[in-house]
């Protein structure tokens, strides 16, 4: 451990990939607390000055113009089956999920870790490929391979549940739109893994009907309209499989019709009185053959049709989404505008009950003030001797209370 010039290091390249900056108060907080204490825990680098642990430690110092910073350096090279990169890309999910805690970041950019992590790992469906060294904070060199990583064992690092675990990992599969709405804290998590599970095409045709709107949809809303792709889905799929059979029997009716007609066309029947049976039975087998293909080509129409009828519900029902969508921000805006006049009405209330209340205490005041000087003048009227320097000294301090009440109030 030692000290570098802070020019030399360098952030990694997909570090903001995985992790936000910390802002507002928290990196007030954190910058006053490097002023005061410094920098306790080194920043860990690559031979080559990559930070790979310590970006905000990075970035507090040159905001408050430190020259140079306390650094771990670690050498990483191709070794165990992973390269140098996913070594250092593996430090660098680790040793920041451990430091900053899943609480702190974003459950799209944790989503990015995992799936990241599973990938380094050689997790999958929870069976482990590779043998990997979960990192502890005692590790001061790069991990040995040493135990066999699950995805069970995953959780113990990212600090999820099983469950959870597997709910933002889903996240992954939102389509770019989607995922950009989780990222801006704008879609919420438990939303966008409802939303997840639609294909990439449902998940576009929600996206473009109901643009940003779609983030204002609750979980349980999420879930029916979920449903109702999905139901459209598997009908439309059945559907299809419908119309590319009957296309099928189709053309073969249409291949053997067209043979038929080529024999009829090579047979020359003589005029006699019967024509020939195998002239007849093609004619026969011809009209059977024709009915057929009409048969399935009302059919196939008929399917075609329920499909356009099922394609123009599905839409329809996707716009009457948009609408209600719509109505529902309208409501909000009335019910926002509504408490904005409520909390005015509250607000004039008060003044008006100040108001009454001042004009009250006014009025009182004025009476009690009148009513004691008149009590005064009547007991000076009748005023003794002997007390009259006494009385004198009395009547100088109520003056005197009288103008510094007078004064308060004139300000």
């Amino acid at each position: 451990m030692g000290m570098i010039k802070i020019e030399l290091l360098k952030e990694h390249p997909r570090n903001k990939e995985f992790f936000d900056d910390i802002e507002g108060d928290r990196w007030q907080e954190f910058v006053e607390s490097i002023r005061t204490s410094g920098i306790i825990v080194p920043l860990i680098v690559t031979q080559d000055y990559v930070v790979i642990s310590g970006n905000q430690r990075l970035k507090a110092a040159k905001e408050l113009g430190l020259k140079e910073v306390p650094c771990e350096v670690r050498t990483y090279e191709d070794r165990d089956g992973l390269t140098k990169e996913d070594w250092m890309l593996k430090d660098l999910i680790e040793t920041n999920l451990r430091q900053r805690g899943i609480g702190n970041l974003s459950p799209m950019k944790l989503a990015r870790c995992i799936l990241e992590l599973e990938r380094i790992y050689g997790i999958k469906v929870g069976k482990p490929q590779n043998q990997l060294q979960i990192m502890d904070d005692n590790s001061a060199t790069v991990a040995e391979l040493q135990t066999i990583i699950s995805q069970k064992e995953l959780t113990e690092i990212v600090g999820l549940k099983e469950r959870q675990l597997r709910g933002i990992k889903k996240l992954n599969d939102l389509i770019p739109e989607l995922q950009i709405l989780v990222e801006q804290g704008k879609l919420s998590s438990s939303a966008g893994e409802q939303l997840a599970y639609l294909e990439p095409e449902q998940q576009k045709e929600l996206f473009d009907v109901l643009g940003e709107s779609i983030a204002e949809l609750k979980r349980n809303e999420v879930h029916e309209v979920k449903k109702q792709l999905e139901e459209y889905k598997r009908t439309s799929y059945s559907l299809q499989e419908t119309v590319e059979w009957l296309k099928k029997e189709k053309e073969k009716l249409e291949h053997s019709k067209r043979e038929l007609e080529e024999k009829l066309k090579n047979i020359k029947p003589k005029i006699i009185e019967k024509e020939p049976d195998d002239y007849r039975q093609l004619k026969e087998a011809l009209k059977a053959i024709t009915e057929q293909s009409n048969h399935i080509t009302e059919k196939l129409n008929q399917v075609l049709k329920e499909k356009e009828e099922l394609e123009k519900k599905n839409q329809e029902y996707l716009e009457g989404l948009k609408k209600l969508e719509e109505m529902n921000k309208t409501l909000k805006k009335e019910r926002d505008k509504f408490i904005e006049l409520s909390r005015e009405y509250e607000r004039s209330f008060e003044e008006e009950k100040w108001g009454f209340e001042l004009t009250h205490a006014l009025s009182n005041l004025s009476q009690e003030v009148a009513g004691r000087i008149a009590a005064v003048e009547v007991l000076l009227e009748k005023r003794n001797p002997v007390n009259e320097k006494n009385t004198q000294m009395l009547l100088e301090r109520a003056i005197r209370t009288l103008e510094e009440g007078i004064r308060k109030l004139s300000k």
